[in-house]
């Protein structure tokens, strides 16, 4: 939810922001429907709860003549009402320079380090644990201006991730990755960008298998372009393919197109929408496929009522395709027919349809207080009974800006 309208003095260096927020979810786990919480939660623990956030955190945002720095640190206490396994607390530290040399030569430095409790949609185990993920980002961009026309972009990141729960270790990864490309701006504000992506991933704590990589390495080549026609309206599109390769398992290699089309009009002051159409390629851990084709169509509506209150709204439909091949592709058919006696594994690729639909409403009540409220319903359909779920949820917050 936003918190946009909470804003400190210009001229404050530092700024002191504290929150509370509460939450109902009716299936916190998100669990299959008719399925119970286990009994590490407790006996008769319920499918819902509620849970309180409290938050202190410290701003810091100065600019020293072309220089901008700033930084936040936030300390985040979580605690369930019934549910008292999923207490936790966590951060989120950030720290960016946006830099400037000369007239041609900018960029930025950032920094972030967060820890918080993984969520369940995606984080499926046959007993559900809370796994506290530390993740830890670097990343460096610089833009270096040839002419009026024509700039060269560039980027170097690192993203590193560490899980609490032993059962969790293998999905530890440190994420390398080099970008470079160049931009056309045209008199008009148009640009136009190609980028080529090199990734180098690795996943410390894994020992390969016949079915499990502990590296990869990817190569992408992108293209992009942003557009405003006219000044109630942006566009934005992108198309990319990439190509993924694993020295010990050639055969979950793999590689196909991506691409975004986006879509922001605001056609008065106090009504916006977006639109999102989109589809991505992720690697997937699985023993009959080796990548997720994802689809997504998304509308998000705003409405700033009056000066003090806004709406925002959200529809969203998502499906995803699990494809390529992998260690199951290579087995005889005499091999598959065990996997599918024994383990039950008949070599169906998943494919899920995930919808979600959310209201929420945001008012300024003073300079330095906001609250929130967002009502939100998220469900997944899939072809295995074992990742389906329904969630609904309610929540309201406050925040205020010292």
């Amino acid at each position: 939810m936003s918190t946009d309208s909470v804003q400190a003095d210009e001229d404050d260096a530092f700024s002191l922001v504290t929150s509370a927020s509460w939450q109902y979810q009716d299936n916190v786990l998100y669990l299959p429907d008719g399925q119970r919480p286990p009994a590490v939660f407790g006996l008769n623990a319920p499918r819902g709860d509620q849970s309180y956030v409290a938050s202190v955190g410290l701003n810091f945002n100065k600019r020293i003549g072309r220089q901008q720095l700033s930084a936040s640190a936030s300390q985040i206490m979580t605690r369930y009402n019934d549910l008292k396994t999923l207490d936790n607390d966590g951060h989120n530290l950030l720290a960016s320079w946006k830099w400037e040399l000369g007239n041609d030569l900018s960029g930025q430095l950032r920094y972030s380090n967060r820890r918080y409790m993984q969520g369940f949609n995606d984080f499926r185990s046959l007993t559900p644990v809370k796994n506290l993920v530390d993740l830890e980002n670097w990343r460096f961009d610089a833009t270096y201006k040839l002419d009026a026309f024509w700039a060269l972009i560039g980027g170097v990141s690192r993203d590193s991730l560490r899980n609490g729960v032993p059962s969790r270790l293998g999905s530890d990864y440190d994420i390398d990755r080099y970008e470079l490309g160049a931009r056309y701006t045209t008199r008009g504000g148009t640009s136009f960008e190609l980028v080529g992506i090199d990734t180098q991933g690795d996943y410390p704590n894994r020992l390969p298998t016949s079915n499990v990589t502990n590296s990869y390495s990817q190569k992408n080549l992108e293209a992009r372009i942003r557009w405003q026609p006219v000044g109630h309206s942006r566009l934005s599109a992108s198309i990319g393919q990439a190509n993924r390769k694993h020295d010990n398992l050639p055969e979950r290699d793999y590689e196909d197109v991506y691409g975004r089309v986006g879509w922001e009009w605001t056609p008065t002051g106090k009504f916006g929408v977006s639109f999102l159409a989109e589809r991505q390629i992720s690697a997937l851990d699985d023993i009959v496929s080796s990548y997720f084709r994802t689809t997504t169509y998304s509308i998000a509506p705003m409405w700033q009522a009056t000066g003090k209150l806004r709406f925002d709204g959200r529809v969203q439909w998502v499906s995803r395709d699990a494809s390529g091949d992998s260690f199951f592709s290579t087995l005889s058919p005499a091999e598959q027919a065990f996997y599918r006696v024994f383990f039950g594994i008949d070599g169906t690729a998943r494919q899920e349809d995930i919808t979600t639909y959310s209201l929420g409403a945001t008012w300024a009540i003073q300079r330095n207080l906001t609250a929130n409220a967002e009502l939100r319903h998220d469900s997944r359909d899939s072809n295995v009974q074992f990742y389906q779920y329904r969630v609904r949820s309610l929540s309201m917050s406050l925040q205020y800006l010292f």
